[in-house]
This record gives structure tokens, sequence and C-alpha cells, in this order.
């Protein structure tokens, strides 16, 4: 799983969608602005009303064309009902670089890993995995480990 990014990449909600919409679609010809997501990969993007509220961060799963297939409510933020014309932006998150700044600790000798899984997750194919434990999974959350990766838990 990568999180994908591009540069410059802003446009314009192409018509509303409610709090619930599990896809948008961008002004006609400015998806390709934006990654295509393949396997477990995802992109972020920042929705931003008009008058600079409410602002949503959402994940993007899968592109096809215009049309972004996204997850609601990233990064504490809450899902919210925007308007034709509104922001699509692709933005560094704090989330992200909080991620990317745990990943180096200590100059790269040190990596720390969360003691917790609650939220689905899926290795990605051809790729390792390793956490020290203790481990606990919530209830109800799956590990998926393709066939050809390993997953240790010290």
């Amino acid at each position: 799983m990568a999180v994908l990014f591009t540069n410059n990449a802003a446009t314009n909600l192409a018509s509303s969608i409610t709090s619930g919409a599990t896809s948008l679609t961008v002004t006609s010809g400015t998806g390709s602005l934006f990654p295509n997501p393949t396997n477990t990969d995802y992109f972020l993007v920042t929705l931003i009303g008009i008058s600079g509220s409410p602002i949503e961060i959402v994940k993007c799963t899968s592109r096809s064309g215009d049309t972004l297939t996204i997850v609601r409510a990233q990064e504490g933020t809450t899902a919210s009902a925007f308007n034709g014309g509104d922001k699509v932006e692709l933005r560094i998150t704090a989330g992200v670089m909080q991620s990317a700044a745990m990943s180096g600790v200590a100059g790269g000798a040190i990596n720390e890993n969360a003691q917790s899984i609650t939220a689905n997750y899926t290795i990605s194919t051809g790729k390792n995995a390793m956490s020290v434990g203790p481990i606990s999974i919530s209830s109800g959350v799956t590990v998926t480990i393709p066939s050809s990766s390993k997953w240790v838990v010290l």
C-alpha cells in the first residue's frame, strides 16, 4: 500500500455530493491531474467549500476518468455535503507527514508501530510486513496476507 502524489492536482466538483456519497466527479478532463491508484494504493484529496467551509479529507481508492471513488471523513474530518464548483485538491496532510516522520525515527535505526489494528488491512502483493508485539486486532477486523507475502510479529 502506497500513498500516491502528483504535483498541482487541483480542480472543482462537477456536481454536488451528499455526506454519504462514495464517489465524486471533477470538472470534465481534469481527473487526469490525479494519480490512478491500483491494488491497495490510494491518494488523499481535500474537499473545500467555495466559502472555505466545510473542509473534508477523503481517501481516493480508484479513479476512472473524472470520477473518483472515495472513503469519507479521513484524519478526523467529518463527512459533509459539497456543491458543484467546490474545490478538490490533492494536498500533503498532517497524517501523511506524521507517518513519514515515524518511519525514520533515530535516523532510520528505530521504527515504531501501533499496538492495535483497528481497520482492515491488506499487505501489498509481493511485499512482506513486520510488527513488534504485542499486537491486538479489533473484533471484526481482518489482516489479509497474500500467498506471496509474509507477516512477522516479533
